[in-house]
């Protein structure tokens, strides 16, 4: 499989740049979001996205089916299953956006309504919504495209764009809020201008990589019922993910005010820039899952399954831990003294995130097999109880923000580390006990970190600066990734490792570390 091994380095590059240009730029306009706009204000700007999430779902939901379809058939060179299979998603896209488009302008039009939104003027929340919403449709019709690039493991040309329209639109962002009377519609006017550019790209490098005939003579039913099928169970999953994501942020909004959802708002930065990373990682890996899938190599699959947890837990440990430990001096530093309370609901979100995201990859099996009815059911239901335990919680125990904080972590964990595992290695057909037992080493690392950073918190006073946060998670960073490489990974894995990353680099890096 060579050319998907040349392109894993590249694509893991882009994909580490797009995430650390991302983490710079979500750390600093978040500030900047609330001295121009403030606080109740940039709460809407999160609920405008996140609550949009739900009706692009529909749209986005094509992309995972397509390029499940499109890899498979590629591998095995099958140009005119391609080719129907890549124009029947293309105009179900295009329908499936003139159908919600109407539903795009109501919502729009009840959001400020519905959110008791008094502090910023309502046009201006419309336009924000409606703007949000065409942007979205933009990226849906990028879907079939990037589906293309995807299949031929060009997932850096992806990241690519997406740093292009992230650094447009932030640059559009701070240039109209510094000119023009600050007000919300303003990211929409930027995000909707980035989504049109990026579409413009991912189109012209996806015709670059592999030009398929667009017409509607290739518009197949037979593929249309398989897509649809594929893509209604994956729409059904993403559903519920977004009951378990994105839902808790609504709630806190429509029960506790917009004051209340901007500093939840917040604390959801630090997990959503965790979240991300395995996401990232994930998108590296799902060719490589579809490609072994489409030339019988199961035993590749179970492999790549051990140590993509493994890997993957191991890789969060570190960062969890350092933000947990570090979060009364990184809210300080960041957005002021008066929002270190906020450390509590950090530690509710991040302390089980390591099990939770580490096994995140074994969701890609589930569409390389074509077995997805299952965790969408079960995915729906586990965002039906965060649901129901967050308004319990805030509403009838008065826990307030901390209780709909609890329900999501609790919902996510019962989904991703009770669920994700056993439905995995029971598609796959191996016990259970093969993806639970690579998980153990990082539950240990993140514990062994935290343990240790409160007790040197109780021995040093750490001020709330940069420099010092920088300085000691670097000495923690190094200590920790030398113990890993050298006592807890295998040469086997040592070796896999050093066989993916770019030659220039590796030769960097001192033998002793891997």
């Amino acid at each position: 499989m060579p050319d998907f091994k040349s392109e894993f380095s590249r694509n893991l590059i882009s994909n580490s740049s797009y995430f650390l240009i991302n983490i710079l730029i979500g750390l600093l306009i978040v500030p900047f979001y609330i001295d121009t706009l403030g606080l109740a204000a940039y709460a809407i700007i999160p609920l405008a996205t996140s609550f949009t999430s739900y009706v692009i779902l529909i749209l986005s939901s094509v992309y995972g089916a397509i390029s499940r379809f499109l890899t498979i058939h590629i591998q095995r060179s099958e140009v005119n299953e391609t080719t129907q299979i890549f124009n029947t998603s293309l105009f179900l896209t295009f329908a499936s956006i003139l159908i919600f488009v109407p539903i795009a302008i109501v919502i729009a039009w009840f959001a400020p309504g519905f959110f008791n939104i008094p502090e910023v003027q309502r046009e201006s929340v419309i336009l924000l919504f409606a703007l949000v919403f065409f942007s979205s449709f933009l990226h849906a019709c990028e879907s079939p495209f990037s589906a293309v690039l995807s299949s031929f493991n060009k997932i850096h040309y992806i990241n690519y764009v997406k740093i292009f329209r992230l650094l447009l639109s932030t640059g559009i962002i701070i240039t109209l809020l510094l000119v023009l009377a600050p007000s919300v519609y303003i990211i929409g006017i930027a995000y909707f201008c980035a989504a049109l550019c990026s579409l413009s790209l991912i189109i012209l490098l996806s015709r670059n990589v592999y030009k398929i005939p667009i017409s509607l003579s290739y518009f197949s039913k037979k593929h249309l019922r398989d897509i649809a099928t594929l893509a209604n169970w994956i729409l059904v999953e993403q559903i519920g993910t977004l009951l378990l994501l994105n839902l808790s942020l609504i709630i806190v909004i429509r029960l506790l005010g917009t004051e209340a959802g901007g500093e939840y708002a917040i604390v959801l930065v630090f997990f959503t820039l965790l979240w991300e990373i395995t996401g990232l990682l994930t998108q590296v890996l799902s060719p490589i899952y579809f490609t072994y899938y489409a030339r019988g190599l199961f035993n590749l699959v179970h492999e790549l399954s051990v140590l993509s947890v493994k890997g993957v837990g191991l890789v969060m440990a570190l960062p969890t831990a350092l933000i947990c430990i570090f979060s009364p001096q990184l809210f300080t530093v960041w957005v002021g003294a008066r929002f270190a309370h906020l450390s509590l609901l950090l530690w509710i979100f991040l302390v089980p995130l390591t099990m939770i995201v580490a096994f995140r990859p074994l969701v890609i099996c589930y569409a390389a097999y074509n077995r997805v009815k299952v965790p969408a059911l079960v995915t729906i239901v586990t965002g039906i109880l965060n649901m129901i335990l967050a308004v319990s919680l805030a509403s009838f125990f008065g826990l307030g923000e901390y209780g709909i904080a609890f329900a999501f972590v609790f919902a996510l964990f019962l989904r991703n580390v009770v669920f994700v595992p056993w439905y995995a290695a029971r598609v796959q057909g191996v016990p259970p006990a093969l993806f639970y037992n690579p998980i153990i080493p990082s539950v240990i690392a993140y514990a062994g970190l935290v343990i240790i950073g409160l007790f040197l918190g109780s021995v040093v006073t750490i001020p709330a600066s940069l420099l010092h946060i920088f300085l000691i998670s670097g000495v923690i960073s190094i200590v920790y990734i030398i113990i890993v490489t050298r006592m807890v990974l295998t040469l086997r894995e040592r070796k896999l490792i050093r066989s993916i990353i770019p030659s220039g680099i590796v030769k960097m890096i001192p033998p002793w570390v891997i």
